[in-house]
């Protein structure tokens, strides 16, 4: 039930606040919960809602998502390490 709470929460926050607020919301929540990857959808959502092609990154228009995939993977192996 928090965790649906956490990830209802976390979609508003998507919708209403800036990226950057959302994704560090999104990595404490990871590290609250056991296995979090609601947020690479989050991500995904909030490409998908604002997300434009960037020329610097090669018109790619889901740079949010491929960070996201990202920090989980690094976020995964700190978790390893720290043993929480």
């Amino acid at each position: 039930m928090i965790r649906l709470l956490a990830d209802l929460l976390l979609i508003g926050m998507a919708a209403l606040l800036p990226w950057w607020l959302v994704l560090l919301s999104a990595a404490v929540l990871f590290f609250v919960f056991e296995k979090y990857v609601e947020f690479m959808l989050i991500a995904l959502f909030s490409d998908l809602l604002y997300g434009a092609p960037l020329p610097r990154f090669f018109d790619f228009q889901f740079v949010l998502s491929l960070g996201a995939v990202f920090l989980s993977v690094l976020f995964t192996f700190v978790k390893k390490r720290m043993r929480v």
